[in-house]
């Protein structure tokens, strides 16, 4: 807040001030209201030492506190203020923003309404209010705030922004985006609250079905305010998965911004940069043609040179390729080809392979990030092995066609576990950063970090051995970046992801010690991380591959103090130590007895503790168990070259119907981490929400909740399931789940804690 309320000339009689003091105070304010906090500070301190009580200026100072930081301070120079004119309508304001600021809404509501009631058309006074008694949950009292602010005012953007945040908390997005839409109507360009407005609308029309119009109104959002960190990350969210993207001109520039920034997990963006080059309507048939007619690859290329062509050297595709498994059949085939083309042109002379270098380098590092999924026939094979024979010199790097050989090798091959590999180390070649750092460079880190990695005992469970050689030899999920927010407050963030829990049953905790039970490599720790502001977190998992992987990246982000621990869940009560929330996703259902993990979890809960868990669901894997069936019945291996080997035959013979969910652009099915992980995982349960239910019981937990695959299926579940308590109500859940297997994805997100039990 910049500009001062509570101008300075109602003076009181008995203590006028000269012309002078006068003159110092009008300069004050008008410093004030440009932003010139030292300045304003001085003109009014030499007012109070001519008239020490004198409200206007200590309006000014409180003014000046609360814009150079000192919000406690400025609540001092307001009551003051106050004493001097207790009616003063635009003092009681400031007070009541001094408090906002000091995070005492209650306080500051209590303010905005005195200030209301001394000003009854004072529609800020009114917004004010609403807005903290929308901090503090009382959504009734935040309502009739902003709609006195409306009758008042109703253009007023805070109010109606604020007025549809109380609607979309409550379920109700369709009255949300009206508000916001309203809002975004009526705000002017360049206004600092287009970009919320645009963004809330967007968010709104997500949860309504409306995926285009939403994404269009987050895109917006973006070019309003492109400083604005947190609207590029609501973009980038919607963006999973999507398979529509707006149309607009600038919206494939914001996308290749998003590829960019760090704080933005790529593998979200994959399928949106896919339906933006498909907006070429040549591009869109060519892959079409190649999913309809897989066996006639070549013919396909050859009568679409042009499409092809385009599609290669498009900016957005290259830079799809090097920063996320591409999730499209149709992509991969014609990936599979174009490596197979460039091999066949690896002893041609190194004048004509120049132009093919940028290309072979993008082909490499996107073979790396789907960790050689790509099929690859023997006679490619025979041929990468007579290239690595021929580089595997001292003088490796120094010959000309040297760079685009060793792309081409790293193409089919890791280079840390080929021959090259000791040739490489010391290279510096100025055409291969990336690619050498990512295979060469981070693996090496990974290796230091499990040489310092602490270990709790041996493993002797056999399941939990079994498990453990399938991540030591494929850790999952295999991630480059991961999506960074604010970490909220831990009370604010249970209550965000638990909307019917009251605000009483959640714990303030400044430090909350958090377990995560099956980190894997570190995805799940990022999150956490940032979610929880202050989280002191211990991730534990039962492969040390994983979790090397996890500290090199925990490292890149910066958490030094997270823990990591080699352990199995059968073990942590040896730990001795108790949570304040347990983070356990995608774990116990690989455990030989899930029941028995979930009550050594739930032993390791400190009273009002949380646990959030990952179980399959019976009813969202129907798919998967058809694919698994066939897996078995087809005989491929529980290797890499049986994972290869299936998806191979998937595209090029097609998946049969009961398995078409399990090629989704949305499933794991587009590395090989991820698709051993999805089919060919040595263990695994599954469960529907009533087990959940049972099982939870049986542990002595209380079920909170589960997570919906995305806020437009909340949003229609709760506009059938009306009532209380609907979101905990497992045999309606259950129920709704029937009706529509894919609300929940193949994985419950749930959430839990000890029944009867409180701080």
């Amino acid at each position: 807040m910049g500009t001062l309320r509570g101008l300075p000339f109602a003076r009181s009689p008995a203590s006028p001030l000269s012309a002078a003091a006068l003159a110092d105070l009008q300069r004050a304010v008008a410093e004030v209201n440009a932003g010139q906090w030292a300045k304003a500070r001085s003109l009014a301190q030499r007012v109070l030492t001519v008239s020490p009580a004198d409200p206007s200026a200590l309006n000014v100072l409180g003014t000046v506190a609360m814009n150079t930081g000192g919000a406690e301070e400025a609540v001092d120079w307001f009551e003051r203020a106050l004493r001097g004119q207790p009616k003063n309508p635009f003092i009681h304001y400031n007070l009541g923003e001094a408090h906002r600021r000091a995070k005492a809404y209650t306080a500051a509501a209590g303010c905005f309404l005195r200030a209301a009631v001394l000003k009854p058309d004072f529609a800020e006074a009114h917004c004010a209010a609403g807005d903290a008694f929308r901090l503090l949950d009382r959504d009734v009292d935040a309502e009739r705030c902003y709609r006195a602010a409306l009758q008042r005012q109703p253009s007023s953007l805070a109010a109606l922004n604020g007025y549809g945040l109380v609607l979309l908390q409550r379920g109700q997005p369709a009255q949300a985006a009206a508000k916001f839409a309203a809002g975004c109507g009526s705000v002017p360009p360049g206004h600092p609250i287009r970009s919320t407005l645009l963004t809330n609308l967007g968010l709104a029309r997500l949860q309504t079905g409306q995926g285009l119009e939403g994404l269009t109104a987050l895109a917006e959002a973006v070019e309003a305010a492109p400083g604005q960190a947190e609207s590029w990350r609501r973009l980038a969210s919607a963006l999973r998965h999507t398979r529509v993207a707006p149309t607009s001109p600038g919206f494939r520039a914001r996308l290749q911004q998003l590829f960019e920034r760090p704080d933005i997990n790529p593998r979200n963006l994959a399928t949106a940069a896919l339906a933006v080059l498909r907006q070429d309507r040549e591009v869109d048939s060519l892959l079409e043609t190649i999913r309809g007619a897989p066996g006639a690859l070549a013919d396909t290329l050859e009568a679409c040179a042009g499409p092809a062509s385009r599609l290669v050297s498009d900016p957005l595709f290259r830079t799809l390729l090097v920063n996320a498994p591409i999730p499209d059949t149709a992509v991969e085939l014609l990936l599979v080809q174009l490596r197979a083309d460039l091999l066949s042109r690896a002893d041609w002379p190194p004048e004509l392979l120049v132009e093919d270098l940028d290309l072979a380098v993008a082909v490499a590092r996107q073979a790396f990030l789907g960790e050689y999924v790509l099929f690859a026939g023997a006679d490619e094979q025979r041929r990468v092995d007579a290239l690595i024979a021929s580089l595997d010199r001292s003088d490796l790097g120094a010959r000309p066609g040297d760079s685009i050989k060793i792309a081409l090798v790293a193409a089919y091959r890791p280079l840390a576990a080929s021959p090259l590999a000791s040739h490489l180390q010391t290279l510096a070649d100025p055409n291969l950063p990336d690619l050498l750092r990512e295979q060469l460079a981070e693996p090496a880190e990974e290796a230091r970090c499990r040489t310092q990695l602490p270990r709790l005992n041996p493993l002797s469970d056999p399941v939990s051995l079994a498990v453990q050689q399938q991540y030591e030899q494929n850790p999952y999920p295999r991630w480059t970046r991961c999506s960074v927010g604010e970490a909220r407050a831990f009370h604010s963030a249970i209550r965000a992801a638990l909307p019917e829990l009251g605000a009483r049953e959640v714990p303030m905790l400044d430090q909350p010690r958090v377990l995560i039970a099956g980190c894997g490599t570190g995805l799940e720790t990022l999150r956490v991380a940032n979610t929880y502001l202050g989280a002191a977190i211990l991730a534990v998992d039962l492969s040390a591959a994983s979790l090397g992987y996890a500290m090199r990246k925990a490292q890149e982000y910066g958490l030094s103090d997270i823990q990591h621990l080699q352990a199995d869940i059968l073990h942590l009560a040896e730990l001795g130590e108790s949570f304040d929330l347990i983070e356990s996703f995608g774990v116990l259902h690989h455990m030989a007895d899930p029941a028995g993990g979930l009550q050594i979890l739930a032993g390791l809960l400190r009273p009002g503790g949380f646990l959030s868990i990952g179980l399959y669901s019976e009813i969202g894997r129907r798919a998967i168990v058809e694919a698994r069936a066939h897996i078995a019945r087809s005989g491929y291996a529980d290797d890499p070259d049986g994972v290869r080997a299936l998806r191979r035959a998937l595209m090029l013979d097609g998946a049969p119907p009961a398995l078409a969910g399990v090629m989704s652009p949305a499933s794991d099915f587009w590395t090989l981490s991820d698709c051993r992980d999805l089919l060919f995982h040595v263990n695994e349960h599954r469960f529907t929400l009533l087990q959940v239910g049972s099982m939870l019981q049986a542990v002595g937990l209380e079920f909170l909740g589960v997570q919906f695959g995305h806020a437009v299926d909340q949003t229609r579940y709760r506009a059938e399931a009306r009532g209380p308590g609907a979101l905990r109500n497992l045999q309606r859940l259950h129920e709704y789940e029937t009706r529509h297997p894919e609300v929940f994805g193949d994985t419950y997100r749930l959430w839990a804690r000890p029944a009867g039990r409180s701080r």
